[in-house]
């Protein structure tokens, strides 16, 4: 866990692994201390997750590369779609009657940022990427360590990077705002984005 003081606000941002049923526990350990919870999620993807029994796991739209991902991951254990760290949070915060302030970029944004950092030509080169990426071998001894270089990999497409980095952006830009009219906060954010967010909190704290 990593902490930002930000204004008289303190945030908690809590890396989690995708896909890994084991992560949920670090959710409910951390769950229970903070005024507000918040995930790196647009509101679309947390309703879907809030509706996810009535709508149905099979929904879940699942691309080439999240299929090679899951097959490297479960060697740390079992996989699960979507993802149980965030599932985890959403169920706890109905319990609790909290709502989870999403700070990922909305559907509509995301589409035109997507639009905008990825070309056509590396949008089609995604299967190319996803078969090279099964046969690479990636030596990471920790499922954080292997979310990271896998997500290294991807980012090997320029387009994923930079859209990346606008997401770090947003969701940064996001908790700044929190930080205006709350006090404690939990960000669950997926690990291979965090050290970039933070970068992003880091220049906020140093420059008061």
């Amino acid at each position: 866990m990593m902490r930002f003081k930000i204004g008289e606000c303190d945030i908690d941002i809590l890396p989690v692994v995708n896909g890994l049923v084991s992560e949920a526990e670090k959710v409910r350990s951390a769950f229970g201390n903070h005024e507000a919870y918040a995930a790196s999620l647009g509101w679309e993807g947390l309703e879907a997750l809030r509706k996810r029994d009535e709508i149905g796991v099979d929904s879940v739209e699942v691309s080439e590369l999240d299929i090679v991902y899951s097959n490297k991951m479960s060697v740390f254990g079992e996989i699960q779609t979507p993802s149980p760290a965030f599932c985890e949070l959403v169920d706890l915060c109905a319990e609790a009657g909290k709502n989870i302030i999403p700070l990922d970029m909305n559907d509509e944004e995301f589409d035109d940022a997507f639009m905008e950092c990825v070309s056509a030509t590396q949008f089609t080169s995604v299967h190319h990427l996803a078969k090279k990426g099964f046969r690479k071998r990636m030596d990471a001894a920790t499922p954080e360590e292997l979310a990271i270089e896998w997500d290294r990999f991807v980012e090997s497409n320029r387009g994923f990077k930079r859209l990346d980095k606008r997401r770090e952006e947003h969701i940064a830009k996001e908790l700044c705002d929190v930080a205006r009219y709350r006090r404690k906060v939990l960000a669950v954010i997926e690990v291979e984005r965090v050290e970039g967010v933070a970068d992003i909190l880091k220049g906020v704290c140093n420059n008061g």
